[in-house]
């Protein structure tokens, strides 16, 4: 929509703004979505100044550290760099997925949030999921998830019963 258009000429696209938000609440499993922004990569971006945000909100702006998985997206080191966080590989197992006890490993007062990509890279599914969110939560840290993956997932799974709190999804 243009940004000078009466809010008269644009009651259909508000309408449909709201059905689309509403399906993929429901498809993701979560509350509320925003179609803001249109990218991936500024996804990420405001997914994680939102994180950022949740920890300043309650006096945790120590929370500087990104913990990802070496089988996350590639883009997820440079997202989380970019918003000033310092990154902390965390290694996948043998069967290719990041184990809670790993996690655990890693997780101190100063991460803020785990971010990981599900089906990961390799093309599994992240079946630890739940467990690590645990892992994580459980530490004051938040969970996001890259959507680069997320058409692997619909009518299976909703992410936002699996224990993430940040999902930014390409609708491609």
């Amino acid at each position: 929509i243009h940004p000078f258009a009466p809010a008269s000429q644009t009651e259909g696209y508000r309408e449909m703004f709201g059905q689309l938000e509403g399906w993929l609440a429901e498809i993701t499993g979560f509350a509320a979505v925003s179609l803001q922004p249109n990218a991936g990569s500024q996804g990420e971006y405001a997914g994680l100044l939102a994180i950022h945000g949740f920890h300043e909100s309650r006096q945790q702006g120590n929370r500087r550290v990104c913990l990802i998985p070496t089988s996350a997206h590639g883009t997820n080191p440079a997202s989380s760099t970019l918003c000033g966080y310092d990154v902390v590989q965390v290694s996948s197992n043998e069967q290719g997925v990041i184990a809670a006890a790993a996690v655990a490993n890693a997780m101190d007062e100063d991460v803020a949030a785990l971010m990981i990509t599900n089906p990961n890279t390799l093309g599994i599914f992240e079946k630890n999921i739940e467990a690590v969110a645990e892992v994580v939560h459980g530490k004051g840290g938040l969970v996001y998830l890259d959507g680069a993956n997320l058409n692997a997932l619909m009518g299976i799974a909703k992410p936002g019963h699996m224990g993430v709190d940040v999902l930014h999804m390409n609708l491609h």
